[in-house]
């Protein structure tokens, strides 16, 4: 459950996709990667991926960033060569979204504005065999967000919620374990924290 005290973070730009589905897929998933489970102790000699909780949130609020600017770039683009996803989310969950954007793009549609998010807290990390994996909370705001279809007429579905409680999962980059990539997220189930 999330921290009742919400750390603020720059808003940062995203885009929506087209139809309320494909809409929910792309911000929200449909899917993704299972909470982490935590890991044992590391082994005294084993130096820990992330220092400290503030630290391991950080790398998510960096992650999170680039991918709702990467989806952003996409959806304006009106979902020109989604494989552009790949460097900024880990590698199932491209799939995912590839698939999604693809939906997307035989809309016809694009996207106007931006998504922001005005707080991002740490749910929970793990470390196990020179890997991360961390989950957190996330208040995702897509009120200036306008879907338009390809003459320019606001197609944006009526009664969207502006304001959504996600939960987002990350996992570490190959190449770097310090560096987390966007492995899943889904709408939160529970009591709405936003």
């Amino acid at each position: 459950m999330p921290d009742a005290r919400p750390r603020r973070l720059t808003p940062r730009v995203a885009a929506l996709l087209g139809s309320a589905g494909v809409l929910a897929v792309v911000l929200s998933g449909c899917s993704g990667a299972p909470a982490p489970t935590p890991s044992p102790p590391a082994s005294a000699s084993a130096a820990p991926i992330f220092a400290s909780d503030e630290e391991a949130l950080a790398a998510a609020e960096a992650a999170y960033s680039r991918y709702l600017d990467a989806v952003d770039e996409l959806t304006q683009d009106g979902g020109e060569d989604p494989t552009r996803v790949k460097s900024v989310v880990s590698e199932a969950y491209a799939s995912e979204l590839m698939e999604s954007l693809a939906v997307f793009k035989s809309s016809g549609n694009h996207t106007v504005g931006y998504t922001t998010y005005d707080s991002m807290v740490l749910g929970e990390r793990s470390e196990a065999g020179g890997s991360a994996a961390v989950t957190t909370y996330v208040c995702l705001d897509v009120g200036d967000v306008r879907v338009v279809d390809s003459s320019g007429v606001d197609v944006t579905p009526p009664g969207r919620r502006s304001r959504t409680p996600i939960q987002a999962q990350f996992v570490s980059s190959p190449n770097d374990p310090s560096e987390l990539l966007p492995s899943g997220s889904e709408s939160w189930p529970g009591d709405d924290f936003c």
